[in-house]
């Protein structure tokens, strides 16, 4: 079956979106060739070192024949993979750099034991504590511990004394879940003190109803 239609037809029958991608003059641009033979030479001596075979011996050497039309030149195959390699490498480095970004201002985990308090006598936790660069991270680990009732929840603290404190994060327990995410932008060396309070929903700041707590300071020296 031929398609009749003239080259201006063919071109008006595309979806919108497509054509004016194929008309976007970046689309034809030549990739950089020194990027190219950049990334083609670290792969060849990459072969070298591993005993696996060059990338452009790959692409030469083959003694399967072709019908002419399906041949394309090596040039034409390196055009291609060029853009295909680099932007591989890109990926490659962009991982390592989130890796890098992710190690830097990183530290020990702290594990430490929190115990309940009056108004919660059979409640315990395990906090696991660490500073990974973006703050202080609590990993809390409840146990014994009733779910908030409707219209209240459990706010964490880091405490540096009994009037100055910086929340930590939320959780209510209603789902049944024991292992919490929290986190802080402050310092437990400057706030060493971890408790939990039950909050009325309104409430801003901490209501005072202590139900689970650790001094860090005398944990971490036990």
């Amino acid at each position: 079956m031929t398609d009749d239609r003239t080259p201006n037809e063919r071109d008006d029958a595309l979806d919108p979106d497509l054509a004016a991608m194929l008309s976007a003059p970046g689309m034809w641009e030549e990739p950089d060739l020194a990027l190219e033979d950049s990334i083609v030479a670290a792969i060849t001596a990459e072969a070298a070192v591993t005993g696996a075979r060059p990338l452009e011996s790959v692409i030469e050497a083959t003694d399967d024949p072709v019908p002419s039309d399906n041949v394309i030149p090596i040039g034409r195959a390196r055009r291609w993979i060029g853009p295909a390699l680099a932007g591989a490498a890109a990926a490659v480095i962009l991982v390592l750099g989130v890796q890098a970004l992710e190690g830097q201002g990183g530290s020990d985990v702290v594990e430490v034991t929190l115990a309940g308090t009056d108004l919660a006598p059979e409640a315990s936790a395990t906090a696991a504590i660490s500073t990974p660069g973006a703050g202080t991270r609590i990993i809390l680990d409840v146990s014994g511990l009733e779910p908030a009732p409707d219209g209240q929840y459990y706010e964490a603290w880091l405490r540096k004394d009994a009037e100055v404190g910086v929340s930590a994060g939320t959780f209510h327990l209603r789902s049944g879940d024991s292992t919490i995410e929290l986190w802080a932008g402050v310092n437990t060396s400057d706030y060493p003190l971890l408790t939990v309070t039950l909050q009325d929903e309104a409430q801003t700041e901490s209501s005072g109803k202590v139900v689970l707590k650790v001094l860090l300071g005398e944990e971490s020296s036990e």
